[in-house]
């Protein structure tokens, strides 16, 4: 048979070649498919097969004993030399490590940056197999020594497998990370990534073959395995786990050496040293198509991604051949095509690698590395090529398997890591934490089982999510009572119960797990399982405690314990007066009284006093308004309040019960239906009306706000009215107004001098003086004074008296016209002239014509006001005499002299005010005069005559006569205010002159104290009795204070009581008192307590309390059921054993000795224990023994050694205590 075999090659192969060169067209169009881009020349022939970094580093082995290094350029990087030939595909590993094996039997790890060595590991022979690198980092190789070998990443040996024959065959690693190879005897090899052995497939023994296994597995994602062997079979087997089953294996006709390809549609390309490519079936091994490419020893073909396969083989005459078929098998092109650019240099057993970005490459034995440009990547199949990338590392892609938790802590995961492409992983939880359930798996998984295995084909982060557990709770009754809480409650929740006793029945306790506290009716349950909880009821009697609101106000009968459905009759009964029952609150509310109930719970009840209210009913007169009115309790003071309109005065309140009837504001006390009146007087003001000189007025008098009187001004002859000076005069201008009275009013009519003009004339032979305007009744001077040779005549026109004086007076009364009449002298007769200094001075008679000699009598007459002085001039007899005579012996002129008289003004001293301005003055002289008034005071007139303005301050006074006059000023009064307070009384409020000292009183009510006084300046604030000095309207206000009282409560040992505190006058203050454990209440001790024989009840703050709440132990007897007496202050418990009690509340234990018990219900105890302290002892564990001990936080087992010692075994120490 091998000679047939023998024979057959040579003639398919020259055949084929033959075959294949009649139908390649040499004549085709310029080669376009691929294009050499380099080559680098090493010092040997390769056989090993290039790997590519994925920064475009290129490694291969070759025969001058290096591994060579060379950039994407095809320049050489670096080179390392070894101790023989590197037929060894290198391989990369994930940080980039380059490891490579050895014909000097070692496997080198090198630094891809220099080609520094790392580590290296010296077998027992040659190395011609490539490694494969695990994703855990692990290098696996094996050597013709028959080992197998895995290195950790820094090169120790992590394990050894012998495989009983030399290994030529490059490992492959599956999903799970079984490591593949076969041996060179024709046995595959499955091994555990830890090195032991999974199984063992041998293949068919074929008659002159040698069924060695050199090729390399190829492995896809479905877990099949396909390996070439040296008997002429491609195979396809699958791991079972255990074994190793086949799937089909297909005849070639010679070595299968070359290590097989997968394809993009369900194929795998073999090479089989017949010369053929053949496309197999990866499902059931039949042939797809084949297609002859010369002989091939080694070099594995490449898929690229559209499918296309690339294969060189060896045709003959020394020609080597690049191929590229179709997925159909139609060749596209080989390099023997006319116009290829590039040859294959020589044989080529280097299998080929394909880069990402199209670049093909191969080694070869003319020494060279080639780099080929065709265009496209390697296929994304599962093995597209030698090692299944170009990288080398035999080994699917790994990912990261992350396993989260949520809630986070709840659980513990496994089997998260790094995981080949395909492999399966089992996702598993543990310590779970107590109270959570797994639910289900989310994210890159999903279901609820728990462990889950998983696909993995990328980065997964699968999250474990968990669910707290819920519980059911049920809550029973028995009869007797009602209970809730029942539900289903989450892990660890506190869940609340409740049990309601019916009418006539008590509470007695709960029994079941978790309960918080077995004595309370209301209490939770701890859900860390289902639970079932009972409540039980025991039939009970009842009492009926009342008290009174507010204390001391009232007594209720009726009161005490009574069976359960027995009619009681309360009746509240008031003790002070004001007071009147209003209802019944607490457990009943009702406004009976009596009250009859019907006995079916305790009752406590609160009958409710009130003050009795009473209505205030507040009325006003005309002027004014009024507040205050409404309804008050007994014994208020209400406040009311009276305010007067405009023009009205306060008169007083009328009425009972009023505290300052004079007061605007005062308090009524409210111990009756009250109605009150304020009466209100219209206020009534003076008016006083004065005049100047020149004429008379009238309407003075008192009148009432708000009206007009009359007011009239009436002028003296000669003199005319100017008008009213004053505030209100409605018609200023007029003879006859009216004045609106608002106030007290002045009002002064000024009157004015009529003027008149005086007219003169002479005949012409004399001139006249005194010609002018002159006011009514003034008295003019008038002169005729005759010129050379004329005497005066006579005077004529509006003048009458003595017309034959040249100068003489007139009073103006009226308009004037006169004249002067001159004549003239006769002969031998002298004139004699008479004159006025001044002429408004005086008259003078004796003027005339005189014979020589002749004594002529001469008078001076003064006017109004003036007086004679002398006289001036020659010929008289007596110059200082007004009437004397003179000697005419010629024409004379001589000169009567006056002046003015001199009049005092005297202004008396008034009380209230200064004045200024009196003296001596000049007749007919204005005078000037001021009043000032005191601080306090007001300017009200001049009293007197001659005065201008008598209502002006300052004004003056004609000096016609000697003047006496006054001023008047009237003093201010001022409102003193003195509003009601809440809190208490006052008095003092009034009208009050300037400076007045008022005494002003404030009397707290009861339950208040005086504070001090708000506003004003009294002499003492803080005094109740306080003065004040009025200067001006004033309020002020009492602040009274609600008296606090402290109450301060105490306790006996044995319980609590609430907080004490400070509370107004008369405040009814509640007060409690709390039993410990063990301990119940007995009584408080202090004074006015309303009940002191319940815990709960008030007290009155009427003044400083202090109480305290007495508390006794609940002797054990009481406390636990099924005790029997059995001797003086002996009991026997059936639980708690024998002991002895009396009334200081120690007990002696026959077991324990001398304890102080404290029992918390019938089936709980704490006692305290010389030698342990405290212990809590339970009715459930006590009859096994064991106690809780409170300063060890655990649990103590008891136990009896001998009649006079006990010991207890402390878990706490875990060890025994003994005490006598």
């Amino acid at each position: 048979m091998l000679i047939e075999i023998v024979r057959y090659f040579p003639s398919v192969i020259l055949s084929a070649f033959l075959t294949a060169s009649a139908l390649w067209d040499l004549s085709a169009n310029s080669f376009s498919h691929a294009s050499m881009d380099w080559n680098a020349t090493t010092g040997g022939v390769i056989f090993s097969s290039p790997a590519i970094a994925a920064d475009g580093s290129i490694y291969i082995g070759s025969n001058d004993n290096m591994l060579h290094a060379f950039n994407a350029d095809g320049t050489n990087k670096w080179s390392f030399e070894t101790g023989n030939w590197v037929d060894s595909t290198p391989s990369i590993g994930p940080d980039g490590t380059i490891y490579v094996g050895s014909w000097d039997n070692k496997i080198y790890a090198l630094n891809p940056d220099n080609g520094n060595k790392n580590w290296e590991y010296e077998t027992n022979s040659y190395i011609v197999a490539s490694p494969a690198i695990g994703a855990d980092g692990k290098i696996y190789i094996g050597s013709k020594d028959s080992i197998f070998y895995a290195f950790e990443s820094n090169g120790s040996v992590a394990w050894e497998y012998f495989a009983g024959e030399p290994i030529t065959s490059s490992a492959a690693l599956g999903q799970d990370g079984t490591i593949y190879f076969g041996d060179e005897n024709g046995t595959f090899h499955a091994v555990n990534p830890d090195g032991s052995g999974k199984w063992t497939y041998t293949v068919d023994t074929v008659t002159d073959t040698n069924k060695s296994i050199l090729s390399s597995p190829a492995l896809d994602l479905s877990g099949n395995i396909y390996f070439g062997s040296g008997n002429g079979n491609c195979y396809s087997i699958i791991d079972n786990g255990e074994n190793a089953s086949l799937n089909w294996s297909f005849p070639a006709f010679d070595r299968v050496d070359a290590s097989p390809v997968l394809g993009i549609n369900d194929e795998i390309f073999f090479v089989s040293r017949d010369g053929y490519l053949r496309s197999l079936s990866t499902l059931t091994g039949n042939l797809n198509w084949d297609a002859f490419v010369g002989d091939v020893f080694y070099s594995s073909p490449v898929v690229d991604v559209n499918g296309r396969t690339y294969v060189i083989g060896y045709t003959g005459g020394g020609e080597n051949h690049l191929f590229a078929f179709d997925p159909d098998g139609t060749k596209v092109w080989d390099t023997n095509e006319t116009d290829c650019p590039f040859q294959i240099g020589g044989l080529v057993d280097s299998s080929l690698a394909l880069s990402t970005d199209g670049k093909l490459y191969y080694g070869c034995f003319d020494n060279r590395l080639y780099c080929l440009d065709v265009g496209v990547g390697p296929a994304s199949s599962d093995w597209p090529m030698f090692q299944r990338s170009s990288r080398r590392d035999g080994a699917w892609p790994s990912y990261l398997l992350e396993i989260l938790v949520s809630p986070t802590g709840v659980a513990t995961s496994m089997g998260e890591g790094i995981y080949n492409e395909g492999a399966t992983a089992t996702l598993s939880l543990a310590d779970i934490t107590t109270g959570y359930s797994f639910n289900e798996w989310t994210g890159g998984a999903s279901g609820n089982s728990n462990p889950l295995n998983i696909l993995i084909s990328s980065n997964t982060t699968v999250t474990a999510n968990f669910t707290l557990n819920k519980y059911q709770l049920v809550v029973s009754g028995g009869s007797g009572g009602s209970v809730s809480g029942s539900g289903t409650f989450d892990h660890g929740t506190t869940a609340p119960i409740s049990a309601t006793p019916e009418q006539g029945y008590s509470f007695s306790g709960w029994s079941g797990q978790g309960i918080a506290s077995t004595s309370a009716t209301t209490t939770t349950v701890s859900m860390t399982d289902n639970r079932t909880i009972t409540a039980s009821f025991t039939p009970r009697n009842y009492s009926i405690t009342a008290i009174v609101s507010p204390e001391s106000t009232g007594l209720v009968s009726g009161t005490g314990n009574y069976q359960f459905g027995e009619d009681v009759t309360l009746t509240a009964t008031p003790t002070l007066d004001g007071y009147s029952f209003v209802s019944w609150s607490g457990d009943i509310n009702s406004t009976l009284n009596p009250l009859t109930v019907n006995v079916d719970s305790n009752l406590s009840l609160t009958a409710n006093f009130s003050l009795n209210t009473y209505s205030l009913t507040v009325s006003a007169g005309t002027g004014g308004t009024v507040s205050g009115e409404g309804n008050f309790p007994y014994g208020t003071l209400a406040v009311i309040s009276a305010d007067p309109e405009t023009g009205y005065s306060f008169n007083g309140w009328m009425g009972n019960g009023i505290t300052d009837p004079d007061s605007t504001s005062t308090t009524v006390e409210m111990t009756e239906n009250r109605t009150i009146s304020a009466s209100f007087a219209v206020n009534r003001f003076s008016l006083k009306v004065l005049s100047s000189t020149g004429g008379s007025i009238s309407g003075n008098g008192n009148f009432s706000h708000g009206s007009t009187p009359s007011i009239t001004a009436t002028p003296d002859e000669g003199f005319y009215f100017t008008g009213w000076l004053g505030e209100g005069v409605e018609e200023p201008n007029a003879l006859i107004s009216t004045i609106l009275m608002t106030e007290d009013r002045i009002a002064t009519a000024i009157f004015s001098p009529n003027v008149y003009t005086l007219n003169l004339a002479s005949s012409g032979s004399g001139e006249v003086l005194g010609e002018g305007n002159y006011t009514h009744g003034q008295i003019v001077s008038i002169t005729a004074t005759p010129k050379n040779g004329y005497q005066f005549e006579t005077w004529s026109g509006n003048i009458d008296g003595n017309l034959s004086s040249p100068s003489r007076t007139i009073i103006m009364d009226s308009n004037k016209s006169i004249s002067a009449q001159f004549i003239p002298v006769e002969e031998n007769n002298f004139v004699l002239s008479i004159l006025s200094n001044p002429v408004a001075g005086g008259s003078s008679f004796g003027s005339g014509t005189y014979s020589p000699n002749t004594f002529a009598p001469i008078t001076a007459e003064p006017l109004t006001g003036y007086e004679f002085v002398s006289w001036t001039g020659t010929g008289i007899q007596d110059l200082n005499s007004s009437q004397t005579n003179i000697e005419v012996i010629e024409t004379n002129t001589i000169t009567a002299n006056f002046q003015k008289k001199k009049f005092s003004l005297i202004i008396g001293e008034s009380p209230g005010g200064k004045v200024s301005g009196h003296g001596t003055f000049e007749y007919e002289s204005e005078a000037n005069i001021s009043a000032i008034a005191n601080e306090g005071y007001t300017f009200s007139n001049w009293n007197g005559t001659g005065i201008r303005n008598p209502g002006s301050p300052d004004t003056t006074v004609l000096m016609s006569e000697e003047r006496n006059i006054s001023a008047v000023f009237t003093i201010k009064q001022y409102i003193l205010t003195l509003p009601a307070s809440a809190g208490g009384e006052v008095k003092g409020s009034g009208i009050y002159n300037h400076g007045s000292e008022v005494e002003i009183y404030a009397t707290p009510a009861t339950g208040y104290s005086f504070k001090k006084w708000n506003g004003g300046n009294p002499d003492n604030p803080t005094s109740s009795l306080a003065t004040i000095i009025l200067t001006e309207d004033t309020n002020i206000t009492a602040s009274f204070d609600r008296i606090v009282y402290t109450l301060q409560l105490n306790a006996s040992i044995g319980g609590t009581v609430s907080k004490g505190g400070k509370y107004y006058y008369g405040y009814l203050a509640s007060v409690s008192a709390t039993p410990e454990n063990g301990y119940k209440f007995i009584r408080w001790e202090g004074d006015s307590v309303q009940n002191p024989n319940i815990p709960f009840t008030t007290t009155s703050m009427i003044t400083d309390r202090n109480l305290t709440a007495l508390f006794e132990i609940i002797p054990l007897t009481d406390n636990l059921e099924n005790t029997t007496k059995i001797a003086p202050d002996w009991y026997d418990s059936s639980w708690f054993g024998t002991f002895f009690q009396n009334e200081s509340g120690w007990a002696y234990h026959l077991e324990f000795g001398w304890i102080y018990p404290v029992a918390e219900d019938s089936k709980n105890i704490w006692f305290w224990h010389i030698h342990l302290g405290w212990v809590w002892a339970t009715q459930e564990s006590f009859p096994d023994r064991y106690l809780w001990s409170q300063n060890s936080q655990n649990w103590l087992l008891w136990e009896s050694t001998t009649p006079t010692t006990i010991r207890f075994y402390d878990y706490s120490i875990s060890d025994w205590l003994s005490f006598p």
